[in-house]
Formats: structure tokens, C-alpha cells, sequence
């Protein structure tokens, strides 16, 4: 089909898509997100009430869109697709307008097309959550920025998403580990790299502080409440079964292989998920049910008090994008272990900051790094120091929103 045939199709679709949303059901007023034709629209999956890194990178994003909206004096909104219209972030300025639509799929949409401009940028975060734009993509109408930050984006990439992602204005992937990936499945595409930076759910710590003075006490997968030691080693990811490769099982795995010469040594796998049973199962049958902890979700408080706590970071993913939780450990002064050929690359410094390994199922090359770590308390100290240094210089929540601004000025300036 040639350009002017794809537009035309591109425009009689979208006639019908608008069509069709004025009609869809939807009791939320729509006026609070009507703005001026300049500006932007952000829809997310979520931020403030949902848990995970993606939500974490977000508050950072809103962050960002809300210092454009007040720098420049455009119409701003945003569409949040798992939340409600009460879980609107309490540092969104209240001249940008919110939505929470409860996994509503076609009340999302047709916000979107309801009160579409063709001056507008719109932002995503969620590569789905763009299909509805594809139309307005094809008769070059709409332009996009889309945040890339996992393996979705080319390893499981469907065919009409990766149309969208052809069409869009600018992907922003959180890595180059992710760039490259994309850029393997498809050549030529639009696309830069804009690292993440902290959450701003963890305050940025301007010191190194001891672990917590009074003790710390969990329920072990063998039901005994136990004190948390000094040998305790700690991740921090959903357990979802879409997530098996975080690192969980090679973890478990190496204990029994570990304790024997690290007596006291713990494990606490914090995060919630449909797999914290078999992973219990799993501890249980290797006979580490005494060393191994399944806090399930664990409130930031609690996490920072744990992070102080740890011995080291332990996250032997094998789809890590680039690795939040890695930046909370060094906000801490922790060591991490993570993996090679993935986005925790970037953010490890391999033998500064902590420790890479390239296959964590191997069980003989995981239990050598976590050996070497533990056996050298002063090296991992070391270590922790210049994580802290590095993520200071490099991936605090303002860097990643300098960062940011620097890309999106230019486009709602429309010099892109």
C-alpha cells in the first residue's frame, strides 16, 4: 500500500475509532482533561498505587511533564490505565488534569480519541497502550514518544506493535543493552537512550548509615521467626511466572552448596507474586527452609531498613532492561551482583561496584561469585562505597529527569 493509500485508510479508520468512542460508556467527566491543542498527554499504566519499576519510573516522568507544563504554560494531562481517579499523585500540580480508568481498556481509548490534536505529544509507557494511535500513526497525524523498558519491546514484539514503534516520533530506551535489542529487530528505527535514575519513592541518602542498631526479625520459609544476621543477602523482585529468569531459583539453588562455608548465611527474596509458594516449596526441598525469607511486599520503610541490613545485593536476572532495584542497593552503600549482556551492565561496574556473572544457571560459576563476596567482607565494602559515589554521579532521580527534559523540550517546542 503507498503512503498517500496507507494515510487515507489511515484517516477513514480513525473517523470510525472516534466515532465509536463518543459512544462508548464511561460515567468520569471528560473535562478536566481537555487542554489547549499545544501540549502533551501522558498515558500510563500507572504510578503512585501500583507497585513495580515502571510505576517507580513514572513518578519520576510526572516529575518532569509537570515542570514543562508550568516552564512553558501548555495543556497537560495524564491517563492512567490500572489506577483510579483517587490515586491521582499527590505532587501532579492540579492545573494538569488525571484519570484513572481500572484496567478499562476502551474507556482509555476513547479518552484518547475524544479529545485528540494533532499538535499534541503524546507519551506512553506501555507499548500496548498505544494501539489505539496506530490509525492516527498511518495518516501521520499523531506524534509519539514511547518509553522502552523491557524485553517486550523485541523479544515477545507483536507485529502491529512494532508498527507503532516504527511510527513513533522518538523511543526512549532505558539502556543500551535495550536500544541494541530493538535496534536487532528493527533497523532504522527512532530511537535514544535516557537512562533511569532512583525512584523518588527512596529519598537520596547523602551518606553511608550503619545498618539499623535494633535487630530485624522475619518469618523463615521453615515458620520460625529469626534474626536477621550479617550474612544476609538480599533481592528484591516480583515473583510473577512471566519473571522466572529475575534470578530467584539460581539463587536458591547455590545455598546448599554456600552454607557449609558460610555458616549464618540468609537469603531474603523480598516482593510479592503468584510464585512465593513454589519458591517456598523449592527452599523446602533443598533443606535451606531455615535460611530463606519470603517477606512478599515489603513498604518502603521496611525495605530501606533491609537494605541497610544486607550483606550484599544479589539480583542474577536474566531480563533486567536496566534494574531499578540496583540503584536502591548503592543508595545504600551495597554491593550487587547482577548479570553480563543485560542492562544491569550499565549500572554495575563490574569489580568497582559489584559483581557480574554471565550464566546464573550455572550453578558452579553463581556459587564462586557469591563465595567471593562473601569472603572478602572488606572488598564488598569497598564495593558499596562506589556504587554510592557512582549512582551520586550518574543515576540520581534528577539526573534521569535532566536527562529527560533534554529530550522532550525540543519536541513540545516542535523543533524536533
Amino acid at each position: 500500500m503507498g503512503g498517500s493509500a496507507a494515510a487515507r485508510r489511515g484517516v477513514q479508520v480513525v473517523s470510525r475509532l472516534q466515532a465509536q468512542a463518543l459512544v462508548v460508556p464511561d460515567s468520569s467527566p471528560a473535562d478536566g482533561l481537555r487542554v489547549p491543542p499545544e501540549g502533551f498527554q501522558f498515558v500510563m499504566s500507572g504510578a503512585s498505587a501500583v507497585e513495580g519499576g515502571v510505576s517507580a519510573v513514572n513518578l519520576n516522568v510526572l516529575e518532569v511533564l509537570a515542570e514543562l507544563a508550568r516552564q512553558s504554560g501548555c495543556g497537560a494531562s495524564v491517563l492512567s490505565y490500572r489506577e483510579r481517579d483517587e490515586d491521582r499523585p499527590c505532587t501532579l500540580p492540579p492545573e494538569i488534569g488525571f484519570r484513572g480508568f481500572r484496567h478499562r481498556k476502551l474507556g482509555l481509548a476513547a479518552a484518547m480519541l475524544r479529545g485528540f490534536s494533532a499538535r499534541r505529544l503524546y507519551l506512553f509507557d506501555y507499548l500496548r497502550l498505544a494501539r489505539p494511535m496506530l490509525p492516527l500513526m498511518l495518516a501521520r497525524q499523531a506524534r509519539l514518544v514511547v518509553f522502552a523498558h523491557g524485553w517486550e519491546y523485541w523479544k515477545d514484539l507483536r507485529p502491529l506493535d512494532a508498527v507503532v514503534l516504527r511510527r513513533a516520533r522518538l523511543c526512549l530506551a532505558n539502556s543500551h543493552f535495550t536500544l541494541g535489542k530493538m535496534k536487532e529487530r528493527m533497523p532504522g528505527l527512532r530511537a535514544q537512550v535516557c537512562w533511569l535514575g532512583l525512584s523518588p519513592r527512596f529519598p537520596l541518602e547523602r551518606e553511608i548509615r550503619p545498618g539499623p542498631g535494633e535487630p530485624l526479625w522475619l518469618q523463615a520459609v521453615d515458620g520460625r521467626r529469626r534474626r536477621l544476621g550479617e550474612r544476609m543477602l538480599l533481592m528484591t523482585a516480583r515473583m510473577e511466572p512471566a519473571e522466572r529468569l529475575k534470578g530467584h531459583h539460581p539463587l536458591l539453588r547455590t545455598l546448599p552448596r554456600l552454607l557449609p562455608g558460610h555458616p549464618g548465611l540468609q537469603l531474603v527474596l523480598a516482593g510479592p507474586g503468584e510464585e512465593r509458594a513454589r519458591l517456598a516449596r523449592t527452599a523446602a526441598q533443598l533443606g535451606v527452609a531455615s535460611a530463606v525469607f519470603l517477606p512478599g511486599h515489603v513498604p518502603v520503610p521496611e525495605l530501606a531498613r533491609l537494605y541497610r541490613r544486607a550483606y550484599a545485593f544479589v539480583m542474577p536476572s536474566l531480563q533486567e532492561g536496566f534494574g531499578l532495584a540496583y540503584l536502591e542497593a548503592m543508595n545504600y552503600g551495597k554491593a550487587c551482583l547482577g548479570c553480563r549482556d543485560q542492562g544491569a551492565e550499565e549500572v554495575i561496574s563490574e569489580g568497582e561496584t559489584g559483581v557480574l556473572v554471565s550464566d546464573p544457571w550455572n550453578p558452579e560459576e553463581l556459587t564462586a561469585a557469591l563465595d567471593g563476596l562473601l569472603d572478602a567482607p572488606e572488598s564488598a565494602r569497598r564495593m558499596g562505597e562506589a556504587g554510592f559515589r557512582r549512582l551520586h554521579a550518574h543515576f540520581t532521580a534528577e539526573h534521569f529527569r535532566s536527562r529527560l527534559r533534554g529530550v522532550l523540550e525540543p519536541l513540545l517546542e516542535g523543533s524536533d
